[in-house]
């Protein structure tokens, strides 16, 4: 699948049509900037490395995940798994717990705090 831009992404000055539609962007803005705000509040004071894509399988990112810890391992930085829990990826956590700590629930918020 070939993805495209649309040619109004390379207009150097706005046009009409955007310059009418901008009053209605305020309040998109001040919304996004709240939740933004709300979110930030509860940083956790650990380093993360979060590996995802727009597919659901078969693109490798168990076996990178499982790969980049051995390396951090190697380098002695404490690493552990944590993923949403699925119950149709039963087999992916148990490759993920055999290779490591893995942290499961429902929402990664709760098990990124079991793990810490």
């Amino acid at each position: 699948m070939k993805l495209k831009k649309p040619n109004f992404w390379d207009y150097k000055n706005p046009n009409l049509i955007s310059r009418l539609l901008l009053p209605l962007t305020i309040p998109v803005i001040i919304n996004n900037f709240l939740i933004n705000k709300k979110k930030y509040t509860n940083k956790k004071n650990i380093k993360t490395i979060c590996i995802g894509n727009i597919y659901i399988g078969g693109t490798g990112k168990t076996s990178l995940v499982i790969k980049i810890k051995e390396i951090l391992d190697q380098n002695n930085i404490k690493a552990c798994f944590i993923k949403k829990f699925y119950s149709n990826q039963i087999d992916e956590q148990k490759l993920l717990r055999k290779n490591g700590s893995l942290f499961t629930s429902s929402k990664r918020a709760i098990a990124l705090d079991d793990a810490i």
